[in-house]
């Protein structure tokens, strides 16, 4: 009996001891912090020591040791925000743009791991404020002001955030004013003045998962709209219920005037004649996190987008013992799922097909090309580990808008979209490829006008609204992904093609990228309408270098991404 006493009295005496350890070095991580902040803020206020770069990365060292001490405790969020404090100040003093850069990358670590933390809009605030003051990228600056209003409605940097994005509004009224947005459709839950034509909507199309579903509205020509949402109502019992009126539009005979959906996102659409010159939509939405509309012209549609609360998954009482090594390896592998770190599915959209044949040069149809440099790349991709999916395997015609939705219902973490270019001058050829985003390019907006089949001119009005659609896409992933891409293509293709031209990684507003919920490139083979070029294309060996090429950037992309859940045991600083 004295021994079971003795051996509790000890065991109880350890866990004491450990208990005692464990706040010790939580209190020695908070008094730590704390003295660092006041060196931060000694620094700061010290003209003559401020300008020396080391006392700068001597103080950005303690703030990482303090986060690599205890990366998901109390202090790392605000170890983190200091370091992008410490390099933007080196920025101020340095006029570097890579201590601006490495500012903005601490920055977005704190909104990765701590989206919730009552710091991460003051991050998003300063990256925002980087672009606008300091890199003088005022597109980008415009977006990050955007996310500080619209990711964080309720932070204390939304007033600061709104009262800049008004400057800058202001400043670029009299470009915006010379632009006829009567021309086109626009998103606005406000009415327009439109013309007195009659259109009809004919036809009501939907893709769905149990996190995204996106709606489409076939109508036969232009018309305006205005849209509103409407909150549940437990007296009605009602859910989220989205009203979209369509201007001078009547009904097809062909569309029923109630679709149940019950993807549990959507429950059901339901359609009537409003008035007599008015046409309504309602969507019953059963789970909603966010939402956004846009138009597509040729023919014109409205596209619908709805995001659903994710589904929370139940762990498993069941308890195993494993190794102290597996449990780190699985600890990490959740955070890159957590995190949308993950790269299993690929989508693969061919370019054009059916009745669109993309670009025709000499007999040569670019969408026979883009089928069979997808077929080439997904037994590449399959044969890596990748599960591979396709927009079409055929000569089928499928709408821009399907093939994203395709990509998003089916949850894919990659889309890669395939097409030939074209040219007035048949001199112009090389490869490119292309991300969505804002452009000031008159060559992009060419060839994004090209593949979205409308205007230049309609592409620079849909610039107006792109913005709102690109707060939460995967802008900077997607630029990742096709600089990764581009370096490996043009590696392998040059060793057999040396004379193949290098145009770069380009932005532009293409409708196919539009809304995809992963990062998300499009990649021009080579131009069909130069002799060079179509050689190229026409022949098996180059299609499988460049496909290669790309699937050597995905796997490279896959790592690095990866990387980023694991940098705690492997950044250097």
């Amino acid at each position: 009996m004295d021994i079971i006493k003795r051996r509790f009295f000890i065991i109880t005496l350890i866990i004491f001891s450990l208990v005692i350890s464990a706040n010790y070095s939580i209190a020695s991580l908070s008094t730590s912090y704390t003295k660092a902040v006041r060196s931060f803020i000694r620094l700061q206020k010290n003209y003559r020591k401020a300008k020396y770069r080391d006392n700068w990365l001597k103080l950005k060292r303690k703030f990482l040791k303090i986060y690599k001490a205890n990366p998901r405790g109390k202090t790392a969020p605000k170890s983190l925000y200091y370091i992008g404090r410490v390099y933007e100040e080196l920025g101020k003093r340095s006029r570097l743009t890579s201590d601006f850069i490495k500012s903005i990358d601490y920055y977005r670590r704190l909104i990765l791991h701590f989206p919730k933390h009552s710091w991460a809009d003051d991050a998003q605030f300063h990256i925002a404020n980087i672009y606008y003051k300091y890199l003088k990228d005022t597109k980008q600056a415009y977006i990050e002001f955007l996310k500080v209003s619209y990711n964080y409605p309720k932070g204390d940097m939304k007033y600061k955030a709104e009262k800049i994005l008004k400057k800058m509004d202001e400043k670029n009224l009299k470009k915006i004013k010379k632009i006829k947005i009567s021309s086109s459709p626009i998103i606005s839950n406000k009415k327009i003045t439109s013309k007195n034509k009659t259109t009809r909507l004919t036809n009501i199309r939907h893709w769905s998962s149990d996190e995204y579903t996106r709606v489409v509205l076939d109508i036969e020509d232009k018309t305006n709209y205005f849209y509103k949402l409407l909150s549940p109502d437990k007296t009605l019992q009602t859910p989220y219920r989205l009203f979209i009126d369509l201007e001078n539009t009547t009904l097809s005979p062909k569309i029923p005037k109630e679709t149940t959906i019950a993807d549990g996102i959507l429950k059901k659409v339901r359609v009537a004649q409003h008035t007599n010159k008015e046409a309504r939509v309602v969507l019953d939405i059963e789970s909603l996190k966010d939402y956004r509309l846009f138009s597509l012209t040729s023919p014109f549609r409205v596209v619908i987008d709805i995001y659903g609360e994710p589904k929370k998954t139940v762990s498993s009482p069941t308890q195993v013992h494993i190794s102290k090594k597996l449990r780190k390896q699985i600890a990490s592998q959740n955070l890159i799922e957590q995190l949308g770190l993950k790269v299993k599915t690929i989508m693969l959209d061919a370019g054009h097909g059916g009745k669109d044949p993309g670009a025709i040069s000499h007999g040569i149809r670019e969408k026979d090309i883009n089928l069979k440099m997808v077929k080439i790349l997904g037994k590449m991709l399959a044969a890596k580990g990748f599960k591979v999916l396709y927009t079409r395997t055929r000569d089928v015609f499928i709408p821009l808008e399907e093939r994203t939705a395709l990509a998003n219902s089916q949850k894919a973490d990659l889309f890669i979209s395939i097409h030939c270019n074209a040219h007035r001058n048949p001199k112009v050829r090389g490869l490119e490829i292309y991300y969505l985003n804002l452009t000031r390019s008159k060559d992009a907006l060419r060839v994004a006008a090209r593949e979205n089949a409308v205007s230049e001119k309609s592409i620079s009005d849909l610039q107006l609204i792109l913005t709102e659609l690109m707060l939460n896409s995967k802008i900077s992933e997607s630029r990742d992904l096709a600089k990764i891409v581009k370096k490996k293509c043009l590696y392998r293709a040059k060793k057999y093609y040396p004379s193949l031209r290098d145009h770069g990684v380009k932005e532009a507003p293409f409708y196919v990228l539009m809304g995809a919920k992963m990062p998300a490139i499009l990649i021009e083979l080579g131009y069909i309408t130069n002799w060079h070029d179509r050689k190229k294309l026409t022949s098996t060996k180059y299609l499988q270098e460049v496909a290669k090429g790309i699937a050597e950037g995905i796997l490279r992309y896959k790592k690095d991404v990866e990387n980023v859940a694991k940098f705690n045991d492997s950044y250097k600083g």
